[in-house]
């Protein structure tokens, strides 16, 4: 399970784009293609299941045929359950990759940068190749997702607006407990609550003496800035283990 957080809304910004789509294209509204767009709890799985099979029978009632198949109450618990035993592979998977990859650094003795952020992030036309750029320098590459759990949840001054910040600051708490890591966080586009996660993570590493890097990516058409940031916080790790 995610860790937790005091709210789990969708981002705002995100969630209002279909309603922007369906109130300004008239393509969408004149097509015989229905564009659906249901407000949905994926927080909760019944109700999720519940929700989903009175939205599309509503959505395609008038388009089943005489002889059609309707869609049924079973076939959407059953594609529910599916998705969700996904999900928490796909989880798992991070996780093992995590302990392995933690494994290997401390075998090896290779230092470790635990890249955070926002998930879209992962987007490679948002982040422009930071990964491979910072793999690049000798640095193993972890997200905050592949540890964050080995932190228990401890609750902070500020609201976790989202599970994701929830996983920053576990994963933050985590780092300051082992030598040979650090923190980049990647910021984009001035969105939302960031003002709010980098005064906390920053509190958090400084706290358990390690530093705070943050990258801003917004509109940038090269990574020379980016990278005398890393050079910057090789130097100073350097430094701090000759101390």
């Amino acid at each position: 399970e995610d860790e937790p957080a005091g709210n789990h809304f969708n981002c705002p910004i995100v969630a209002s784009y279909p309603e922007a789509l369906r109130l300004n294209i008239d393509e969408l509204r004149e097509s015989p293609v229905a564009f659906v767009a249901p407000w949905l709890p994926y927080d909760h799985k019944e109700k999720l299941k519940r929700r989903l099979y009175t939205e599309l029978t509503d959505t395609f009632r008038d388009e089943v045929g005489a002889h059609a198949h309707p869609i049924t109450q079973k076939e959407i618990d059953a594609a529910v359950d599916a998705a969700w035993a996904e999900d928490e592979a796909f989880k798992r998977d991070i996780r093992t990759k995590g302990v392995e990859t933690l494994a290997w650094m401390e075998e090896t003795g290779t230092r470790g940068i635990v890249l955070a952020g926002r998930p879209y992030h992962i987007d490679p036309e948002i982040n422009h190749g930071i990964n491979d750029l910072i793999t690049s320098f000798g640095f193993v590459l972890v997200t905050e997702d592949a540890l964050s759990y080995l932190e228990g949840y401890a609750p902070r001054k500020v609201l976790n607006q989202w599970t994701f910040q929830s996983r920053m600051y576990n994963a933050a708490r985590y780092v300051c407990t082992q030598p040979d890591m650090q923190v980049v966080q990647l910021v984009s586009f001035g969105c939302g609550t960031d003002a709010i996660t980098t005064d906390e993570l920053r509190s958090i590493l400084e706290e358990g003496g390690k530093l705070y890097t943050q990258l801003k990516i917004d509109d940038i058409s090269n990574l020379g800035a980016v990278k005398i940031r890393i050079r910057s916080l090789m130097a100073a790790m350097e430094a701090r283990n000759d101390r």
